[in-house]
């Protein structure tokens, strides 16, 4: 378990350097519009993919834990059940639970994954970045894993 993290942890902080290019962000919040460099997504595989982390934040606000679960990707899914995957919510990433507003700021693809970076806000006024990191495979979405980059406190 641990060693996926550092390894999805590792893939994080190491994908993507490329020439820039901007694309629009989705955002579910009144948080200022910051459109990011985008040079590796196209704008399909943006709209796709935070359609897909935007549902499992919304299943982290209704608390639906298998929902939540649902979008995790297949190989995640194989490696981690339904119980390990609320354990590592509940130790590591409680702001999820807790979320006011959030933002999808920019997508970077490397190979077969797909880096998001998010900006959110818990209901104590908490800022976060995040980074998503996710696959996209038999036409269908998968969060391989996700990691807090920077914490503001209120």
């Amino acid at each position: 378990m641990r060693t996926f993290l550092l390894l999805t942890l590792t893939t994080i902080l190491l994908s993507g350097c490329a020439e820039n290019e901007s694309t629009t962000p989705i955002t579910n919040s009144k948080l200022e519009s910051l459109a990011q460099p985008t040079p590796t997504c196209t704008s399909q595989d943006f709209q796709g993919g935070s359609k897909w982390i935007t549902g499992q934040l919304e299943a982290f606000k209704k608390s639906e834990p298998a929902e939540a679960y649902s979008y995790a990707s297949e190989e995640f899914r194989k490696a981690n059940s339904l119980q390990d995957f609320a354990a590592i919510i509940v130790s590591q990433y409680s702001m999820l639970l807790d979320i006011k507003e959030f933002q999808i700021l920019s997508c970077e693809k490397n190979g077969e994954l797909f880096t998001f970076v998010l900006k959110m806000v818990d209901n104590q006024s908490n800022s976060y970045s995040m980074e998503y990191l996710l696959t996209f495979s038999n036409k269908k979405w998968g969060v391989e894993g996700a990691s807090v980059t920077l914490k503001v406190s209120s």
